[in-house]
């Protein structure tokens, strides 16, 4: 097929790479993101440099005329990009072009557009597919999904639409067809309530802190019912990430509209802001409130591993906060570092350091705010001899309480380990 990606960021150069990869001929519009940051997603700048290669994907700056049969647009307005590049499609819509959403904006959204659409021509429509994938995992979850909404409200435009995810779709059928409206509004369904499950842990985690109980033991045991089961049960200092909290709020605004909506999802992202701020006030009360020329060490600063992503991440709220309080900050982080440098680029307060032991040196007690896999099995005697108060204030719950205690090291966790 010959596929258009419309869009300016990571899901719309995954979708094209990978789309280009399975014979497509691909064509990426208003991307100027192809040698940037987007780009230390794993795998991805191998996958486009070897599909542009092979003369299957092509970048343009700018629209222009040619004959498309998808248009998938991703990371953009679809309402805005159509209104924008109108006459450029024109010949396509014409001849009945499929516009794909990835990233539905409202609900209604794939009506309104096929709405503009139909001023030109009644043959283009409109499906809603979304692009369930995660930072980090972008293209194993893009090229082996455990479920793909498909949402389309035509029997014909479904039959191409089930051709173009075909390759992705060959070992097990995994498409859920359902209405374009019912796949927006699962996509933001779905995000809320994961934010919801995660705050909710957070909320046991302190409460079970206040009970003296440990929280790992909680989760174990909910987490063995199969009505809840395991998955995102983890307390932590708080999710990040602006699509999560986006679509939350899009929900949330939603409610807001009803007579009889109680809040829940504002209460929902009250408890996230607060849990942001957790380890700072565990910090703040270690110190007796005195944060001033103290130097705190933090290991991660984007908002999950496997990606360099620190919109809304926990560690940014924390080191505002230390920082406001006079405290020296170190931060290392294994993709992150250059961004985090670049956001404090003013304070002389604020240093990067090299390596996460390198963070430790000279450094008072050390924070943890993404769990890095290479921070789940440290040099626990080197922390000790290196931390002036040898303490951690451990923002994911990595380590055990009972384990740095043979360290001699003071442990505080999210629902685990010393109250304070």
């Amino acid at each position: 097929m010959r596929v258009a990606v419309i869009g300016d960021g990571m899901k719309s150069l995954v979708t094209a790479g990978l789309m280009a990869s399975v014979g497509n001929q691909v064509i990426v519009f208003n991307s100027t993101n192809t040698d940037c940051e987007l780009l230390m997603e794993p795998g991805l700048a191998n996958l486009l440099t070897e599909q542009h290669s092979s003369g299957r994907l092509n970048y343009l700056s700018e629209i222009v005329e040619c004959e498309l049969d998808i248009i998938i647009i991703t990371d953009v307005s679809p309402i805005e990009s159509y209104a924008q590049f109108k006459m450029e499609l024109k010949n396509s819509v014409i001849n009945g072009a499929t516009f794909v959403i990835l990233t539905p904006s409202f609900i209604g959204e794939s009506e309104q557009l096929e709405l503009e659409i139909n001023e030109i021509s009644n043959s283009a429509k409109v499906c809603c597919v979304p692009l369930l994938i995660r930072e980090g995992k972008a293209i194993s979850d893009f090229s082996r999904p455990d479920r793909i909404i498909l949402g389309c409200d035509d029997a014909q435009v479904l039959t191409k639409v089930r051709e173009l995810f075909y390759p992705f779709n060959r070992v097990t059928d995994v498409i859920k067809v359902v209405k374009t409206r019912e796949a927006e509004f699962s996509c933001f369904a779905g995000n809320a309530m994961l934010a919801t499950r995660l705050s909710f842990m957070n909320e046991m985690a302190n409460l079970a802190e206040r009970s003296h109980v440990d929280i790992d033991i909680v989760r174990e045991c909910i987490g063995s019912d199969p009505r809840i089961g395991r998955d995102y049960l983890y307390p932590g200092c708080g999710y990040g990430g602006k699509a999560l909290a986006e679509n939350v709020e899009r929900v949330a605004r939603e409610l807001r509209l009803r007579s009889d909506d109680l809040g829940l999802l504002d209460v929902v992202t009250k408890i996230n802001d607060r849990q942001k701020d957790l380890l700072f006030r565990k910090i703040w009360s270690f110190f007796a409130t005195e944060l001033k020329g103290k130097t705190i060490a933090i290991w991660g600063g984007s908002f999950k591993p496997d990606s360099s992503n620190i919109d809304r991440a926990p560690a940014i709220v924390l080191i505002d906060a230390l920082l406001a309080q006079s405290a020296n900050v170190v931060v290392y982080d294994p993709s992150a570092n250059e961004k985090i440098k670049h956001h404090y680029s003013n304070n002389q307060r604020f240093r990067i350091a090299p390596s996460a032991y390198a963070a430790l040196e000279s450094a008072d007690v050390l924070a943890i705010c993404t769990e890095w896999r290479e921070f789940w099995s440290p040099d626990f005697d080197k922390i000790a001899e290196s931390l002036n108060y040898k303490a951690i204030f451990d923002g994911r719950n990595l380590y055990s309480p009972d384990l740095l205690r043979k360290y001699q090291i003071r442990y505080f966790g999210i629902g685990k380990g010393e109250v304070i």
